[in-house]
């Protein structure tokens, strides 16, 4: 297993930017996820670290060995695409095994005998033993998937690459082989990249995750740090759901009040730990649906004023949207709230839980100090 590491990596196509200020570590053994929209430059920085693409510049390691100029059959990854790209033709045996008949390990070939036993352990661990005669159009999705795992496996490959590996599959198929792909990865301990558009998808599975947005890593941490603590406007809309307040800063310290249009201030923290925020800059507050209460907990709570705009029952919550002047926000209260459409609503949201994130994302990131996009303000 090797750790991965991307120094300034550029692409473009034409006068695209596919993906730019490329800069961080992939650690050994674990399951790092690229998560973003599509078109944010995931798939691109997949195929760089596969070889299948060549960065404008940049380098990419495998612990200490350069492998920017060496072509994708010496990089001893294994990658299973969003189409599976199974050979219709081909039985499950052989489209597993074909890597390993045209691979040589010290000038030698695999022997039949050797083949024959990779394969088996393949499909054992994708249990799909006893399948190994059938062809795909005889498979499910979720087996021509598991398939395609295999088929990247069996090369004992020092990396795994997956490119959306489940968004052909229907909801439950994807929830089981979610949890397949996490079990492997995790008996193998192998160096796992994983691309995603589904955010769920990338909380549940990863170790690490870098949230991408046309071409720049917005910010790479682990998921519940992506979550608590988003570092951009953008990271804290894409993953769950906000509420947002805009607002101009009116006083500064270690906790900041924010004045919104309304007149109301709010006090509260900032994630992102080293931007310049200056008086009277505007600013987003962001506060997470679950955590606005109908009921302070603490002296310091911030108290929101606005007016009930739909009530929405949503199982053991209902999800209240209401307008803090013309500002839309939500809060999801106990189903027992009685509230109408109209009516006046008063909520309460912890110091710490209410933050505070200046307008922009890379603009904003390319401000702080020792942040690995802050040395590309000059360029």
């Amino acid at each position: 297993m090797v750790t991965i590491t991307l120094k300034n990596l550029r692409k473009t196509f034409g006068e695209v930017v596919a993906t730019d200020d490329v800069n961080m570590v992939l650690e050994d053994g674990k399951l790092s996820t690229l998560l973003g929209p599509s078109g944010c430059g995931k798939t691109t920085l997949l195929r760089l670290i596969a070889g299948f693409y060549e960065p404008d510049h940049g380098e990419i390691y495998f612990d200490d060995r350069n492998v920017t100029d060496i072509p994708p059959n010496k990089r001893n990854t294994g990658m299973c695409f969003q189409s599976y790209a199974l050979w219709p033709h081909m039985t499950v045996f052989d489209n597993i095994s074909y890597g390993l008949k045209i691979k040589r390990v010290q000038g030698m070939k695999y022997t039949p005998s050797a083949i024959d036993k990779r394969v088996n352990n393949a499909l054992e661990l994708v249990q799909m033993s006893g399948l190994g005669e059938r062809t795909p159009h005889q498979l499910s999705g979720g087996q021509q998937q598991r398939v395609a795992l295999a088929r990247a496996l069996v090369i004992e490959p020092d990396v795994l690459l997956l490119d959306e590996p489940l968004s052909n599959l229907d909801a439950k198929l994807r929830v089981e082989m979610r949890e397949e792909i996490l079990r492997i990865q995790g008996e193998l301990g192998i160096t796992t990249v994983y691309v995603t558009h589904d955010q769920i998808e990338a909380l549940s599975i990863s170790d690490m995750v870098a949230v991408m947005d046309v071409g720049y890593i917005q910010q790479y941490a682990p998921p519940r740090e992506i979550y608590d603590s988003p570092q951009t406007l953008f990271v804290a809309d894409f993953i769950g759901k906000c509420t947002f307040l805009d607002g101009e800063i009116s006083a500064l310290g270690d906790t900041l009040s924010v004045r919104l249009p309304d007149g109301q201030i709010v006090k509260g923290m900032t994630p992102l730990l080293g931007y310049p925020f200056q008086l009277n800059e505007l600013v987003r507050c962001a506060v997470r649906p679950e955590d606005l209460h109908s009921v302070a907990t603490s002296l310091e709570d911030n108290m929101i004023s606005g007016v009930v705009n739909q009530v929405v029952f949503v199982g053991s919550n209902i999800e209240v949207n209401f307008n803090v002047g013309e500002v839309s926000a939500t809060s999801l209260l106990p189903s027992d709230a009685e509230l109408e459409p109209g009516s006046l609503i008063k909520l309460y949201a912890p110091l710490s839980q209410m933050m505070v994130l200046p307008i922009g994302g890379i603009d904003a990131l390319r401000k702080i100090p020792g942040h690995p996009l802050y040395a590309s303000t000059e360029s």
